[in-house]
């Protein structure tokens, strides 16, 4: 009887250290989550190309330059389709500050700054679909 309590200690263990280090390393379900930014497709106006605004946190947005190159992924279709935008503007000042959770600080205020991501006109995107970007990929 000893021995599978033992047992169970040292899965216990092993499972709550494994986490850990996924938190460390950003692996963890909450940061995959939060490296993913989502918006709406939408059309430029007197053009034929689409845009697609992402709100970035104020820790992200030094390290994003207007005419950089970003891939967009549209995650909904039946094929993955990933397209190549650029960063056409970044707003001077943060749009709104979002109160939330973080695991290191406890709650903390979270400014976030409108980026607008231009993507060339394809038969296969159409206005109110679902643009992903992958934020370490942009800032990484």
């Amino acid at each position: 009887m000893k021995s599978k309590w033992s047992l169970y200690i040292v899965i216990t263990l092993i499972i709550i250290l494994a986490g850990g280090l996924l938190i460390a390393k950003g692996t963890d379900a909450v940061s995959q989550a939060e490296s993913k930014k989502q918006g709406i497709l939408n059309t430029e106006p007197n053009t034929e190309g689409f845009y697609v605004d992402l709100y970035i946190p104020e820790s992200q947005i030094n390290q994003i330059q207007a005419d950089q190159k970003v891939n967009v992924r549209f995650p909904y279709l039946e094929n993955l389709l990933v397209k190549e935008g650029v960063v056409t503007s970044i707003a001077p000042s943060p749009q709104f500050a979002n109160l939330r959770m973080t695991r290191e600080k406890g709650q903390a205020d979270l400014s976030m700054f409108l980026i607008r991501i231009s993507i060339p006109t394809s038969t296969d995107l159409l206005p109110g679909m679902t643009a992903e970007v992958q934020l370490d990929e942009i800032t990484g």
